[in-house]
């Protein structure tokens, strides 16, 4: 076949030689030369030599070239660098395996991975992003709809539910103050005591004489 005149190189050239000697005996033994049989076994003996060892190169040097995670999307950045690292037949535990994927990542995840997991394998760095940005998202998600919620009849900031429910619990609203003890009245500085609002009994009292001895 006229075309193996220009496949050359070091790497084919023995290919080539086999190749033509296949044919020979081939056609030697009585198969046409315009048979497409020849140029089938000869295609398909080519792509498995060298299909597999393009898709080596290339995928080493893109790798080589760097993959960065696009947006948010860590499972489509995990399912696109390790098919690139079998394709490369690269070893997945080993230090520059686990440099290409940790450059890949976002700068502010890859600090968060850092301080709050200290991974030290693949698995350990993958799962670690993977928790990660799951967590990142899901708040991210959570602030949003708060955000979009209407909140004006709710306290600003955390409080535990409990207290807000709790009766005897001190109202601290602007202007006013008011004592929550079972069984008493608001207070009014006109109709208190002189002196000021004295307890029913209690410390104050055994002070004054009420104590016991």
């Amino acid at each position: 076949m006229f075309f193996l005149t220009y496949v050359k190189g070091i790497q084919v050239n023995k290919w080539v030689m086999a190749v033509n000697r296949w044919l020979t005996r081939q056609i030697q033994g009585g198969i046409n030369t315009a048979d497409e049989r020849l140029w089938n076994e000869v295609a398909a003996s080519f792509t498995q030599r060298f299909a597999d060892s393009l898709a080596k190169e290339n995928a080493q040097a893109i790798l080589r070239a760097g993959v960065k995670m696009k947006g948010e999307d860590i499972d489509a950045y995990v399912v696109e660098i390790e098919e690139l690292i079998r394709l490369a037949e690269y070893r997945f535990n080993v230090p520059q395996t686990i440099k290409t994927f940790t450059d890949g990542l976002p700068t502010g995840l890859y600090q968060k991975i850092l301080e709050l997991d200290r991974p030290i394998t693949y698995n350990q760095w993958k799962q670690a992003a993977i928790n990660r940005q799951q967590d990142y998202i899901h708040m991210k998600a959570r602030l949003k709809a708060h955000r979009g919620g209407i909140t004006t009849s709710k306290p600003r900031g955390w409080m535990p539910q409990r207290m807000l429910q709790d009766p005897n619990a001190m109202d601290t609203s602007a202007g006013r103050t008011r004592g929550q003890v079972t069984g008493s009245e608001e207070m009014n500085p006109n109709t208190m005591p002189r002196g000021g609002y004295v307890p029913q009994g209690g410390f104050m009292q055994q002070g004054r004489g009420g104590g016991r001895t």
